[in-house]
């Protein structure tokens, strides 16, 4: 910048180093007469500041906009008042918004204005993204209230003021605590102010999702909604206020009262509701059925919907929606599907044929019933090993009981004699207890929380190793080095190594068998964790155990311990493989989710 036509050049030189914002010198003409940049402002203008003097505008800017840009210079020059504008342009690092003062700055002679301009590009994405917020809030079809740490309600959406029944500003001058707000349980029970959801979101600081309630309006009507409450965090992580979406689930538990397949169901956390449109293919999911499938959002295709559920069953559930499609008879199967956590999952679906504004649809319910198949299928193997072995020992012990006494009862009995029905007693008996224990020791460990914390391989594999050269020094126990970690309980994986390779064991023809156990990560990001045993290969029937889960005629004490490895690496959200590509031997490979991050 020259300093030829102020009267101080060094104080303006100064100042021109400490300005942020473009400034630029026109004259009447439109002419660039003089450019102030520096370090902090350069990147702000449309070309290099250097080669801007002389120019005129519509040699830099497209004709509109230099015509613009010359209307609001004449203004100036001519009132000899500041004038205002705000413009976009394309700069070096994108589209930034200006908002620009022009001043006279000349004499009669050369007529001449300043034009500083202020990059408001942050300012003005901060409006756009407010007022994106403030519409989406407006226009949801969810009612939404904001709270304050006071218990003032600060905002309301218009859905909010159809649901209570209530203006705006009657629902913003209230505190979410009055007793006239009128919230119930089912059971008409006035909700207690420490069970209100936003009462226990301020306390805990944690969303509460699906609180169901109705609500007294001001007309005397009920309405049943429901509600999802949850936190805004300040920077020190306290609750700044709550936000809560509200859902009219009136319709929703009106229908539930007319389908005899929905009562006695169990809590809402367990079911998910949907309805297909039969006209364009496309479901529409609720809250649950993203809670029970894992995902984010629930809003496929019929067919989309279909791909995620086991193949042998998805036939027959195809069949059923397209029957129940055509003849308007209910439905009702059961179908295996894949979750978000890549977790194959048992469920019950529902549902009828209706029709709603003149479009036909499917409207029905998931409930997850894994637990019940696993417990209907523990019960099943766990009957049927323990009637084989308490028939089985029984007979063995009666059949000695009869030596026994027939051995005492004689003249020429002896103690030596009887020591081997005792022996044989003693044994049977032994096993019962022992075949008892273990399912006990199972089912406690199959009932555990096994999806909450972290394993760390390497400690695992070490301590089995220690320990099975206790228990069979006659094999050689190797690990390869791993630090891989999976998401599961220490317990249960312990339980389910420990089965595996004392079955293995068992199953060796070798005098010195050599067990090989390592872990890698797999393509699909899941963990492997193998074992290699060397000598004979197992046998088909604990494979199909292992592999397909076949409920076959396997029932001794090592057929459920098989069984229980099958459950609880189900639990984990795993698999099990079974290979004999090995030279010599049988290599088993457990899959798991790894290690969740943090």
């Amino acid at each position: 910048m020259t300093g030829e036509h102020y009267p101080d050049p060094d104080v303006l030189r100064g100042l021109c180093e400490t300005i942020s914002n473009p400034a630029v010198v026109f004259d009447a003409d439109g002419v660039f007469v003089d450019v102030i940049h520096n370090a902090h402002n350069g990147a702000l203008f449309v070309e290099d500041p250097e080669a801007l003097p002389g120019a005129d505008l519509w040699e830099v800017f497209a004709t509109p906009q230099a015509d613009q840009f010359y209307a609001v210079i004449e203004d100036a020059i001519r009132t000899g008042e500041q004038q205002h504008i705000a413009y976009q342009l394309a700069v070096e690092d994108g589209d930034r918004h200006f908002e620009a003062r022009v001043t006279p700055v000349g004499s009669e002679e050369t007529e001449r204005v300043l034009w500083l301009a202020e990059d408001v590009t942050q300012r003005k994405r901060r409006e756009e993204k407010q007022a994106l917020v403030e519409r989406v809030f407006e226009i949801s079809p969810v009612g939404l209230v904001v709270v304050e740490p006071s218990g003032e309600i600060s905002m309301a959406n218009g859905r909010a003021e159809d649901l209570f029944g209530l203006e705006r500003e009657q629902i913003t001058r209230k505190q979410y605590t009055e007793t006239d707000w009128r919230i119930f349980y089912e059971d008409g029970t006035p909700i207690p102010e420490s069970e209100n959801p936003v009462t226990r979101v301020f306390e805990s600081g944690d969303p509460v999702f699906g609180f169901e309630h109705w609500i007294e309006l001001p007309d005397g009507t009920e309405r049943w909604l429901s509600s999802n409450a949850a936190p805004i965090l300040d920077d020190d992580g306290r609750v700044e206020r709550v936000v809560v979406g509200l859902d009219d689930a009136t319709g929703l538990k009106q229908r539930e009262e007319q389908l005899e397949w929905l009562i006695g169901t169990e809590t809402l956390a367990d079911i998910g509701g949907w309805e297909l449109d039969l006209e364009t293919g496309l479901i529409e999911g609720t809250g649950g059925m993203k809670r029970l499938y894992g995902t984010p959002e629930y809003n496929p295709t019929l067919e989309e919907a279909l791909e995620q559920y086991h193949p042998s069953d998805r036939e027959a559930l195809r069949d059923a929606i397209e029957a129940c499609s055509e003849t308007g008879e209910p439905m009702e199967l059961e179908a295996r599907r894949q979750t978000g956590d890549e977790t194959e999952r048992w469920f019950r679906l529902r549902a009828e044929k209706i029709v709603r504004d003149g479009t036909p649809k499917l409207r029905g319910i998931v409930r997850d019933i894994t637990r019940d198949k696993e417990r209907e299928q523990r019960i099943m193997v766990m009957s049927r090993i323990f009637r084989h072995n308490i028939r089985n020992k029984l007979t063995v012990i009666r059949g000695n009981a009869r030596l026994l006494k027939r051995e005492l009862s004689g003249s020429d009995s002896s103690v030596d004699a009887a020591e081997r029905p005792i022996d044989r007693i003693e044994t049977a008996s032994r096993e019962l207890v022992v075949l008892a224990e273990r399912a006990r020791t199972f089912d406690r460990v199959i009932d555990r929380d096994l999806r909450s914390g972290t394993v760390h391989l390497r400690q695992v594999l070490d301590d089995i190793r220690a320990d099975l050269a206790e228990r069979h020094p006659e094999a050689t126990i190797e690990v390869a080095a791993t630090e891989g970690a999976v998401s599961g309980d220490r317990v249960a994986l312990d339980l389910i190594l420990d089965i595996l390779i004392d079955n293995a064991l068992e199953y060796t023809d070798l005098s010195d068998p050599t067990v090989e156990l390592g872990a890698e990560e797999t393509p699909a990001g899941q963990v492997a964790l193998r074992i290699d045993t060397d000598g004979a290969e197992l046998p088909e029937m604990e494979r199909k155990v292992l592999e397909s889960e076949t409920e076959g005629p396997v029932a001794d004490s090592r057929g459920l311990g098989l069984w229980a490895v099958t459950w609880l690496v189900r639990r984990l959200g795993g698999s099990v493989t079974v290979s004999d590509d090995l030279d010599d031997g049988t290599r088993v490979e457990l899959t798991f989710p790894p290690a969740r991050d943090g």
